[in-house]
């Protein structure tokens, strides 16, 4: 119908003239309709004809369509991305990861949920969907889990005396008023036994459920932190590189354990299987700050 001819038509589709008349009537048997009209030496289209090419061209296009989005797709600009985390690396550090990981000018729908590892762990469970970054790393048979151990560091005041030591221990902060994750949490219970071990008391002038509360502390207060890596990220993140607290080693070592989590029982899709991999790639650089 596009070309007007038999013969060029069967050109164009690398078929022979008599091969393309037994399709056409191979077509309308199948049909049980007249698809062409004979006069004059030329085919002309029946209605019946008419409605098939345009749903034809409707499902062609649909096809292109479809495959183009999935070039798209598998070349990650377009899709959905899902990523679920606690509520610290939400702030700024994981934003900061989508952003450069979601190409401009993309199709991808990115979305970021700031939760408490249980639900995430159940949400990723039920769902079987989305990449998640949790505290817990309990097995479960419905999860994929990476496991990672961030070495915590040392957050100073530039002009504190102990911003120029490489390394700060327990004893260096006897004296010092500190800025501490909450009571609760299982990092504090670890710094607390490095203290007792170190046979050192600690005296805690501040305390929040989220380090980067803390930051306003250190910078007015001349408080010191014990803070992690990916903190450290979102503070020189939200600063735009201010460098009012800097970073220090700290000994003995302290780590806060979080796992990546991801469905076991149905497989991501390649932008999700993509990001997973660059988050637990960036969280592995980090894990051990290379700080004096």
């Amino acid at each position: 119908m596009d070309s007007g001819l038999i013969s060029k038509a069967a050109h164009e589709i690398g078929v022979t003239q008599p091969a393309m008349s037994k399709l056409i009537q191979q077509i309308e048997a199948e049909l049980g309709v007249r698809l062409f009209e004979r006069s004059r030496g030329r085919l002309f289209a029946t209605p019946e004809a008419n409605y098939l090419r345009n749903v034809a061209n409707s499902v062609l296009n649909q096809l292109n369509d479809a495959t183009r989005f999935l070039q798209d797709y598998g070349n990650m600009r377009a899709g959905d991305l899902r990523v679920l985390s606690i509520a610290g690396p939400a702030l700024f550090f994981m934003p900061n990861l989508i952003n450069e990981f979601v190409p401009e000018l993309s199709q991808v729908k990115a979305s970021l949920m700031a939760w408490h590892s249980a639900n995430i762990v159940n949400w990723i469970s039920n769902h079987q969907s989305g990449v998640g970054l949790v505290e817990i790393y309990d097995s479960n048979p419905f999860l994929k889990r990476e496991e990672l151990d961030l070495r915590c560091v040392c957050a100073i005041p530039r002009s504190h005396k102990l911003a120029a030591k490489d390394l700060v221990m327990p004893r260096d902060l006897v004296r010092e008023n500190l800025a501490l994750i909450v009571s609760d949490h299982p990092l504090f219970k670890d710094i607390q036994s490095a203290f007792s071990a170190a046979n050192c008391q600690m005296n805690v002038q501040f305390q929040s459920d989220l380090f980067v509360s803390q930051f306003t502390m250190i910078e007015e207060r001349g408080l010191i932190g014990i803070i992690d890596p990916i903190n450290v990220r979102n503070y020189q993140i939200y600063s735009r590189g201010s460098d009012n607290i800097v970073f220090r080693r700290f000994e003995p070592r302290i780590g806060l354990k979080l796992t990546v989590v991801s469905p076991s029982l149905r497989p991501l899709s390649v932008l999700e299987n993509e990001f997973k991999s660059v988050l637990v790639k960036e969280l592995t650089k980090i894990a051990d700050p290379p700080f004096r």
